[in-house]
Formats: structure tokens, C-alpha cells, sequence
């Protein structure tokens, strides 16, 4: 920081964050009791409903508190899910919604808690326009609860991301009000993920950590733990990929992930998220995975526009860069990140989710700006084929 840098910051993230291996029984009842919950609704996925270490579990300790469940969202959180779980949890009128998976039911439940403030039906094609007008207060909400198992990190933010039905793009809500109250990191309950999403998520918080030290302005709360986030992941994600059943190296990727996205507009905004969402809701292809395929070549093109803030990702990720001239510590970041995904053995081909040259074009063409032109946005996307 510059003896001239000032800014302001303000906390984003929700007001309480549990965390520990085995602390969901003590947590859990902790917010229930505190908040004096009768009539709880559940938002999942078929997996975590139907298994009885997630799901089963979570109904057992809710016992007759729980009110209702709605067990069908998908990946990318479908606008006509959104909206079924909303109705369903109007007619089970809960005064508190927990959310129980990854970052689809969870970005669904808030978007759920959005709509049963305002009556918005989701799934109608001009929803996220109409969202606009409406600003619903805290007291008007009903509260969330956040128990997620992968690394996404939906939790953190208030930004609700969805999928609508006809163009299938991503699009969300955003506003303090949809926070969760409280957030629960039990690293027990991710030994039954898939190890490939439990990784890939944990690179999809790499990037939040990159793209927080790439965004614009002084943000040195940010950064300090951006830098933490990054140490963290690395080593924890390669001791996971080593012996998944390591619940301390999950704690530890839990916090790194945290650490990762305490400036959650500009780390869920930058040219990677951006790229990666043009392509990930409409192929199919899962929010860690896209960080994978797309992020190493967004550092590169973004490598000669901020040197000094990709040196200081290359050393946080183990690249030993006192030696190095600054353009060499700035292309070591984004090598340093592929060599990862690589040791983690996660997809990082783009090609192999069978993109035409016409596609590529039609994803980075709404991104294209004077600051990022077309021609260039197209050839990360090629650079990651």
C-alpha cells in the first residue's frame, strides 16, 4: 500500500460463519434455538436429500421443526426450480430456510427468499428486469441458513445467481437482504462429495482469491486474506487430492475459500467469472470446472496490466519469485495455477466440452467492450481449448 491510498470498505459477507469438523449438531441448534425456529424448509439436491449421512441426517436433527423439503435443483439453478421452490415453500410458510448442498441450492434459496418477499415469479422471461424495482427490507425476509458441502462459496455472497429457461444464460439478484444469517463449514460433511467437485470448487476460490487481488482499487483487508486464502488452498487441496478422507485439510480449504471472497462484487466479477459464465451455464459445464479451463489464460492476457499483483499470487502459491525480473514473477502466477489444476487432476481443456469457433464467438461477444475486445476475449477462449 501507498502512503497515498485511502479507500472504504464494508463487510459483505454474512454476519456469523461457524466452522469445524463435526460442529453441525452444536450449530445447527445453535440458530434454531437462537432464532427461535418452529417451522423449517429445506432447499437441496436429489444427492444430498436422498443420502442418508447429508440429508437424512439434516431432517433427523431438524425433527418435527422441519416443515417441508424441496430436493430438485440442478446445476446452474434453473429458473423453473427457483420458482418450484418457491411455491412450495409458501404453502409450508417457513420462519427459516436452510439451504443444504453446493452453490446451486444455495444461490436457489436465496433467490427463493427474494421471491417470497416480493411475490416474484422467477421463471418468467422478464424476472431479472422486473427484480430491479423491488428492494425488500431485512425484517421482511424470511432468514437463511447456509450448510454448503463443496467450496463454491455461494454462501458468502448476496448475489443470487440463476439460469433462465429460454436462453439459458446466468443471471441474478443481488442485495444485502438475501446474505444468509448464518453459514456452517462442517468439513465432516464433505467427505461424501464427489472428489472431483470438492476440488474443482476449490479452484473456483483460487479464482475468487485472483480475481480480488486483480480488481481495481485499494482493498488491503481484501488482499492480506486473499493471499492467506490462496497459501491455504493450495496446500490443502493438494493433501485432499492426496488422502480425501484428510477432514483437517477440508477445514483448512473451508477457511481458504472464505479467505478467498471478502470482496465478493469485484471476485465473483472479473474477466474470469465473466468468461467462465458465458460458457459454464450453457455447456454445461460446472462452475469449478469453467475456473479451471479458463482462469490460467485470463492471468496471462491479464499478466502485462498487473505485474506487481500476479508476483505477489505466484509467491503465495509456493513460486519462489525474488530472483525473478517482474515480468517472469508475473507469468509465473498463471503457470503456478495450471500446475495445480494439472496435480489435482482436473479437466483443463476447453476443447473437451466440444465448442465450435461459432460458440466461442457467441459467448464472448456480449463481454466485448473497449476494454476487452472481442478479438481478444476470443482467443482466451481458444488459448484454453
Amino acid at each position: 500500500m501507498h502512503p497515498g491510498d485511502a479507500g472504504s470498505f464494508t463487510y459483505a459477507n454474512p454476519p456469523r460463519i461457524h466452522w469445524g469438523a463435526g460442529c453441525l449438531v452444536d450449530r445447527l441448534e445453535q440458530e434454531l434455538t437462537e432464532r427461535k425456529a418452529q417451522r423449517v424448509f429445506v432447499v437441496s439436491t436429489r444427492s444430498v436429500a436422498n443420502h442418508p449421512e447429508l440429508g437424512g441426517r439434516l431432517i433427523s436433527l431438524l425433527g418435527t421443526r422441519c416443515v417441508g423439503q424441496f430436493a430438485s435443483i440442478g446445476q446452474h439453478a434453473p429458473a423453473a426450480a427457483v420458482a418450484e421452490a418457491t411455491r412450495a415453500a409458501a404453502a409450508a410458510n417457513p420462519d427459516l430456510l436452510v439451504s443444504f448442498g453446493g452453490g446451486s441450492p444455495i444461490d436457489a434459496t436465496k433467490a427463493v427468499v427474494f421471491s417470497l418477499a416480493t411475490g416474484l415469479d422467477l421463471s418468467q422471461p422478464t424476472a431479472a428486469q422486473e427484480a430491479r424495482r423491488y428492494n425488500p427490507s431485512l425484517d421482511s425476509v424470511v432468514p437463511h441458513v447456509a450448510i454448503p458441502t463443496t467450496l463454491s462459496v455461494a454462501e458468502l455472497s448476496g448475489l443470487a445467481g440463476f439460469t433462465t429457461e429460454t436462453e439459458h444464460e446466468k443471471v441474478g439478484l443481488r442485495g444485502e437482504v438475501l446474505l444468509p444469517r448464518a453459514v456452517i463449514f462442517d468439513a465432516e460433511l464433505s467427505l461424501h462429495t464427489p472428489l472431483e467437485l470438492w476440488l474443482s470448487t476449490g479452484i473456483r476460490a483460487v479464482d475468487h482469491a485472483v480475481e480480488t487481488l486483480l480488481a481495481p482499487g485499494s482493498h488491503p483487508f481484501a488482499d492480506t486474506l486473499a493471499l492467506e486464502g490462496l497459501r491455504r488452498l493450495r496446500a490443502s487441496l493438494l493433501a485432499t487430492h492426496a488422502d480425501p478422507g484428510d477432514v483437517a485439510a477440508r477445514t483448512e480449504s473451508q477457511l481458504g475459500a472464505w479467505f478467498s471472497f471478502t470482496l465478493p462484487g469485484p471476485a465473483a466479477a472479473g474477466l474470469s467469472h465473466t468468461l467462465g459464465k458465458r460458457v459454464g451455464s450453457r455447456y454445461a459445464i460446472p462452475h469449478g470446472v469453467s475456473s479451471c479451463l479458463v482462469l490460467p489464460h485470463v492471468m496471462r492476457y491479464l499478466a502485462p496490466r498487473s505485474p506487481a499483483a500476479q508476483a505477489r499470487i505466484a509467491a503465495a502459491l509456493g513460486v519462489d519469485v525474488r530472483e525473478m525480473p517482474p515480468e517472469q514473477a508475473a507469468a509465473s502466477a498463471a503457470d503456478a495455477v495450471a500446475d495445480l489444476i494439472r496435480r489435482l487432476d482436473l479437466p483443463h481443456h476447453l476443447g473437451a466440452y466440444g465448442l465450435s469457433p461459432a460458440d466461442l464467438e457467441a459467448a464472448a461477444r456480449p463481454v466485448a467492450s473497449d476494454e476487452w475486445p472481442l478479438e481478444d476475449l476470443v482467443g482466451i477462449y481458444r488459448a484454453a481449448l
